[in-house]
């Protein structure tokens, strides 16, 4: 073959500016010299190459490129807002989105706290209701709600769960329980903000649990802020024996509990009242804390409204049995009985116990599940701010002082706690050497002093 003949025509033929059109056919000389086309086998040598065949050539052929276009980004916009969507965030959008997950806990909590005050004016309200009771009342509704919604959206091992987590789960009912109880209990006799804060206990105590339990990391700080919580505790309980002269003598004739055994909205606790009420409410944080340890140790193995379900089936018949063998066996009476709510306003404040109970868990779940950071749970004790203004608003209760500085220590330790606490380092592949050693030498500041087959877990055990 001559060699001319494998030179192709001039570029000249080929139109050169921008703006100029190709007609079909410069299009497809063009892309001849472009594209290196095979000369035809022996074979095909009577067949003509048309612009079918010479298309599924070209879609065929390795390209750089997976878009067909010969543009490699597709066609340009033909403006700038193209690129940007039709119009850029407002400050107020990227705000939402930025702070999304710590308002929506801290809105969680505002109908938590709405919650215990609709239940401690149940309690206190006319000739008053026993907590068991107000428990009984709640759990069965969302026991009934919970079941209705697994039964019609099929949800999987409903209604017991997993044969090998029953007895965890049954654990986690029974443990939340005796959290929830010592709760309402400690509100008949302790002002709302007191009852509440005694509360944020729990995590310690679950940290402690898992410490023992499932040998989990308890830092130190964690344990320090447990004991600098407990101080508060005694601080907010006042007993006797160490505050004898930190308040008034009280009459015990006009201080002692009342005829109905469940005291009035009016009645003012006495020092032993006081103390068994945060006796009962550190029951409560033990209940809590195993409730949080048997929750971690399910984890993912069963479905949360299955927990849920076991939690409100489990309190409704423990607040039955309660309510049944009580008067029979003489046991807290006459306060631990069946009382018929006899007014409309204890019927509105019964009602809302459920409904406000699942708002604040579906907002609790969706502001923390959307969280990378410990923003949002800082927000939880915001339940201490509108617990605190319930008191003053609704009840007239100011804050002494031994009560404000015990709950600036429990929420000062709980709080250090979760802004101290750092987030796990992310997870790396295995086979992703590279940037393993990236973030090993960054958690030790040096790579080349690791070992070969060490990591800086072992190096920090080793120290």
């Amino acid at each position: 073959m001559d060699r001319d003949s494998r030179i192709p025509p001039p570029y000249e033929e080929i139109p050169q500016t921008p703006g100029a059109k190709l007609a079909p056919g410069n299009v497809e000389e063009s892309d001849r010299h472009l594209l290196p086309v095979p000369s035809p086998s022996p074979s095909l040598a009577g067949t003509k190459l048309d612009d079918s065949n010479y298309d599924e050539f070209r879609r065929l052929s390795i390209s750089p490129s997976p878009c067909p276009s010969p543009i490699p980004m597709g066609r340009l916009p033909r403006n700038g807002t193209e690129l940007h969507g039709d119009a850029t965030p407002s400050r107020w959008q990227v705000f939402w989105a930025r702070n999304k997950p710590a308002a929506l806990v801290a809105l969680s909590q505002f109908f938590g706290a709405l919650m215990n005050l609709s239940a401690r004016l149940v309690e206190l309200e006319g000739s008053g209701m026993h907590p068991v009771q107000v428990l009984l009342m709640r759990q069965f509704m969302t026991a009934c709600c919970c079941s209705t919604y697994m039964w019609w959206s099929k949800t999987p091992d409903f209604p017991f769960g997993k044969k090998e987590i029953r007895w965890l789960l049954w654990l986690r009912g029974l443990s939340g329980y005796w959290g929830i109880y010592g709760v309402w209990y400690s509100m008949m006799y302790l002002p709302l903000a007191d009852a509440t804060v005694i509360t944020f206990l729990a995590p310690g105590v679950a940290g402690f649990i898992c410490w023992f339990a499932l040998r989990e990391p308890f830092t130190r700080i964690e344990q320090l802020a447990t004991l600098v919580a407990l101080l508060g505790v005694v601080l907010i309980a006042r007993p006797t024996s160490l505050f004898s002269h930190s308040g008034e003598e009280q009459d015990p004739s006009t201080t002692g509990p009342p005829e109905a055994g469940i005291p009035g909205a009016d009645h003012e606790a006495t020092s032993e009242e006081r103390l068994v009420a945060v006796g009962v409410a550190l029951v409560g944080v033990l209940g809590a804390a195993g409730a949080f340890t048997t929750l971690r140790t399910i984890g993912k193995r069963a479905h949360p409204l299955i927990s849920v379900n076991y939690f409100g089936v489990i309190s409704t018949i423990l607040s039955t049995l309660f309510l049944i063998f009580a008067p029979i066996l003489d046991v807290a009476q006459p306060g631990l009985r069946w009382v018929n709510p006899s007014t409309a306003k204890q019927w509105l404040l019964l009602l809302p116990l459920g409904i406000l109970g699942f708002i604040m868990q579906y907002l609790l779940t969706s502001g923390l599940g959307a969280d990378k950071s410990n923003r949002a749970n800082a927000m939880v004790y915001t339940h201490m701010l509108f617990a605190a203004s319930f008191d003053r608003w609704v009840f007239g209760h100011r804050m002494g002082l031994m009560s404000g500085a015990g709950c600036t220590l429990i929420l000062g330790s709980a709080i250090g706690v979760v802004l101290i606490k750092k987030s796990p380092p992310p997870k790396v592949p295995a086979d992703d050497v590279e940037r393993r050693g990236n973030l090993v030498g960054e958690a030790e500041g040096s790579p080349m002093l690791l070992p070969d087959s060490g990591t800086s877990e072992e190096m920090r055990i080793s120290r």
